[in-house]
């Protein structure tokens, strides 16, 4: 077969083809609008995504503002339909402000020791002596002596305005403090004895009751009420003979000679006292101990032998 002939065939068969399936028609108005509608939808789907882009970012940027400035508050909504969201994490930013810093923690208060309940009562003692005695009154500081209570009230009931509510209603001359509270006057005790109690935490003086016992009795330590209590009556009386008197009875030789004290030996020096005072016992030798007080400043040791005499007295 020559070329001819082939493309003379090959021609017959695409006319008959063309016969069998004609061409479509195209309608041209409806084509160009329906370019015309999808343009417009690519437009508006164009112009909605940059308004979408652009509120993402205004979000974002309103978010951070909001994360810097406020802080995040928990929902008030119930919690039982799902988890609680873990909390944000907050990213630093330049123009947050810094975080109010955390209050300084209440500095702890250390509580105040304990007071020593034998320390109040002499000084109780011993403010009430001073005070009871017009040449040594004024050296009684009020505040002083109520901070030894508990409260103003027990202060105003026990101590009052004279001090005699310390000294169950009397004027004495003399305490004697072992434990036991014994007041005299003079070598006398007196038929009425307080008895103090104390706050178990401070140590001050909740209450005071006085206790009727036997009276005319020396009672306590007969060398410290003898001896103390017999000088201060000589100081009223105005004896003078007393003091030699009584240190014979109550002092032994070796002290009134030693160091040339004679007759003030056992006073250190005091030789017209107008009261006395002496607390615990306080000795670790064979023989016992008092400190005394003749209203000086200083408190002074004495010690009493076996035969109830004092021999040593200010620490010599």
């Amino acid at each position: 077969m020559k070329d001819y002939d082939l493309e003379e065939e090959l021609a017959a068969a695409m006319r008959d083809r063309s016969r069998q399936e004609p061409s479509p028609s195209y309608d041209v108005d409806g084509l160009i609008g329906s370019v015309r509608q999808r343009r417009r939808r690519l437009r508006t789907g164009a112009a909605a995504a940059v308004v979408i882009v652009a509120l993402g970012a205004g979000f974002v940027s309103q978010a951070d503002h909001d994360r810097a400035s406020v802080p995040v508050q928990a929902s008030t909504a119930s919690s039982t339909a799902m988890p609680p969201s873990p909390p944000l994490i907050e990213r630093s930013s330049p123009t947050a402000s810094a975080p109010a810093s955390a209050p300084a923690s209440a500095p702890v208060s250390t509580p105040a020791p304990s007071a020593d309940p034998a320390r109040t009562t002499n000084t109780l003692f011993l403010s009430a002596l001073r005070y009871q005695n017009p040449a040594t009154r004024s050296e009684v500081d009020p505040a002083a002596v109520a901070a030894l209570f508990a409260n103003e009230s027990t202060y105003q009931r026990i101590w009052g305005t004279d001090s005699r509510g310390v000294t169950c209603g009397a004027l004495v001359d003399g305490v004697l403090a072992s434990g036991e509270v014994l007041l005299y006057q003079g070598i006398e005790r007196l038929d009425q004895t307080p008895s103090l109690d104390f706050d178990g935490a401070t140590g001050k003086v909740t209450d005071l009751t006085c206790t009727t016992v036997a009276g005319g009795s020396k009672g306590g330590d007969p060398t410290v009420s003898g001896f103390y209590g017999g000088l201060v009556a000589a100081t009223k009386s105005g004896d003078s003979t007393a003091m030699a008197t009584l240190g014979k009875q109550f002092v032994t030789e070796d002290l009134r000679s030693d160091r040339g004290q004679g007759p003030t030996a056992g006073t250190c020096s005091f030789t017209t006292p107008s009261f006395w005072l002496a607390d615990n016992p306080s000795s670790g030798t064979l023989t016992h101990g008092w400190t005394v007080n003749l209203g000086g400043p200083h408190d002074f040791p004495i010690e009493i032998d076996e035969n109830a005499k004092i021999a040593r007295s200010c620490g010599r």
